[in-house]
């Protein structure tokens, strides 16, 4: 006689909680089992897309020796107000360099913008939802 014929359907909760473990036995063998075949095509596919390529002996090409360094010397700021920090002086200094594209020799001044009655960011709002169409 077969198994499943075999249980005894006179007693509801045994044939109840047969098939909820059966079930749950089923359905975690079958997650174990996806697991494993997920963790499989990973290594597959990971191995597949790194696989080294074969260096081709190549015809050794001298290569140009490299340019001595052009330090360019530190830009001289003339007029600094007071309570800029030298992090700053720098970044603006790199930023002017990089704007017009040679060292600058020599910055006139730094100073602090006059305060407004809102922030930049606040400022920044107003003008972009109050400009012309």
């Amino acid at each position: 006689m077969p198994m499943f014929l075999a249980l005894q359907t006179d007693n509801p909760v045994t044939l109840s909680l047969t098939i909820l473990l059966t079930g749950l036995v089923v359905v975690f063998l079958v997650l174990i089992v996806l697991t494993g075949i997920i963790k499989l095509y990973g290594t597959i596919v990971y191995n597949a897309t790194n696989k080294p390529k074969a260096e081709k002996p190549a015809e050794k090409v001298q290569e140009p020796a490299p340019a001595p360094a052009v330090r360019a010397a530190a830009p001289v700021v003339e007029n600094v107000e007071e309570g800029i920090p030298g992090e700053v002086i720098a970044a603006i200094a790199a930023a002017i360099y990089c704007t017009e594209g040679a060292p600058v020799s020599a910055i006139k001044s730094i100073r602090r913008s006059r305060s407004a009655s809102r922030s930049a960011w606040g400022m920044a709002g107003v003008m972009e939802n109050t400009r012309p169409f």
